[in-house]
């Protein structure tokens, strides 16, 4: 599957509350570049973004293979709604969904590389290509 998806649920279940970074536990290998975005339910911009999104992924895939990793990270529609989607904020101190954020493992720890509210999908391959430049180095 080229997108990993998981759920609010299972993002903390499997998050460290102790790291200071949230993605530790999703982010192991050096020299990979890990693309997420956060997304939740009832946002019309997550809808028309998802299948842009999902394009993207195969025409980098194509390009790079599995030195780019993608995920996601969704707020379904479920009990306490509007409380999930503020702790999510806060955990990733984020304004609006959906949120696209490029990361990559250095030697000094997990650098964001690139965050955008709903952007265009050219400018997310555009960060992409300069986070694996920056990973190659």
């Amino acid at each position: 599957m080229p997108i990993d998806r998981l759920t609010y649920e299972e993002f903390l279940s499997k998050t460290d509350q102790s790291s200071p970074n949230p993605f530790a536990h999703l982010i192991q290998q050096e020299k990979t570049v890990y693309v997420y975005a956060l997304t939740r339910d009832r946002c019309s911009g997550c809808e028309i973004q998802k299948p842009l999104y999902e394009r993207l992924v195969e025409s980098i895939r194509e390009k790079y293979g599995d030195q780019v990793r993608f995920g996601s990270i969704h707020v379904s529609q479920q009990d306490q709604f509007s409380e999930k989607l503020q702790d999510l904020r806060k955990v990733f101190k984020f304004a609006a969904y959906p949120t696209y954020l490029v990361l990559l493992r250095t030697e000094v720890g997990i650098m964001e590389i690139y965050r955008g509210i709903e952007p265009p999908m050219e400018e997310l391959a555009r960060n992409i290509n300069i986070a694996v430049e920056l990973a190659n180095r």
